[in-house]
């Protein structure tokens, strides 16, 4: 169940929130470093940073148009600023027959390959399948979610249920006051240590903090998406929205937002509840871009 939903995450909400994309390879031209069927993913990168040696997705400039993945093998720069680039597949005898300028000032490089998971995709795009997935796939995930949220471990302690704790139980923890008059812990704006951890998962510190620059810089317009989905009270598409947001804001330690879109989600089917939910959930991301920019400094 969890490597199902996190492949749902991966391959359909990821690349609408997350700035990368994934396609497949349908052909041997970059064999053997990426094989038909292999699943490529990209990410945004400056323009300026191209050079020799990369592996982009662009349009060519001829025929169809079509998006090609291919090693760059030579970056030419104009005087007017254009950045244009000849390309080669890995297996092909020859280079590609045309140069082709990067519009923009970013491109797509190839930073991951996914051995032929593209096959299985293709598959499961086929009529039937899709039709399951299109109606089972939001309810298991709205499913899931839920379980997530609502369920809360008991305390078999009989000491720790008689009282609540206090600040000194917490020591470090500072309090925020609830509408109901009690204190809980107020969460970190951002969690360094869960940065910290994944920027060990990538065995970078540097692409941990490119990560959460992207989620920040992605962030107006995924809570726009949610309120958006709000105003068109649509269920399916806030669910999506917020569950994106939530995943994406434990990976790289927004506290305060995760747990404002957990809150969110609770919180769905009350429309009067909204316009105050999608006003935190800005307040919050501004909170976030300051602390990281307090990192970054």
């Amino acid at each position: 169940m969890v490597l199902a939903i996190a492949a749902v995450l991966f391959f359909a909400i990821g690349p609408r929130f997350l700035g990368y994309q994934t396609a497949t390879m349908l052909t041997g031209s970059m064999a053997p470093e990426i094989m038909p069927g292999d699943v490529v993913v990209t990410t945004v990168q400056p323009v300026s940073d191209i050079a020799v040696g990369d592996v982009i997705s662009y349009h060519i400039p001829v025929e169809d148009h079509r998006v090609e993945t291919h090693r760059v093998i030579e970056v030419i720069r104009g005087t007017d600023g254009s950045t244009a680039v000849r390309t080669k597949g890995d297996a092909n005898q020859a280079a590609d027959p045309w140069t082709a300028t990067l519009e923009g000032d970013y491109v797509y490089e190839a930073t991951a390959t996914i051995p032929e998971v593209g096959n299985v995709i293709r598959a499961l795009r086929t009529p039937v399948v899709s039709q399951a997935l299109v109606y089972g796939v939001p309810a298991v995930l709205v499913g899931s979610l839920l379980l997530m949220i609502w369920s809360r471990p008991k305390e078999e302690d009989d000491d720790a249920s008689a009282a609540p704790a206090t600040a000194e139980d917490r020591p470090g923890s500072p309090l925020m006051p609830t509408a109901g008059g009690t204190d809980v812990p107020l969460l970190p704006v951002l969690d360094r240590e869960v940065l910290q951890n994944l920027g060990v998962e990538l065995s970078s510190h540097a692409g941990a903090l490119h990560f959460a620059e992207t989620f920040v810089q992605l962030l107006p317009q995924r809570i726009a998406a949610v309120e958006s989905a709000f105003r068109a009270e649509d269920t399916d598409a806030a669910v999506v929205a917020l569950l994106s947001l939530n995943v994406s804001a434990s990976m790289v330690g927004a506290s305060r937002l995760e747990d404002s879109t957990s809150a969110a989600l609770r919180q769905i089917e009350d429309p009067s509840a909204h316009p105050g939910l999608i006003a935190r959930l800005y307040s919050l991301g501004d909170e976030f871009q300051s602390a990281l920019g307090g990192i970054m400094r």
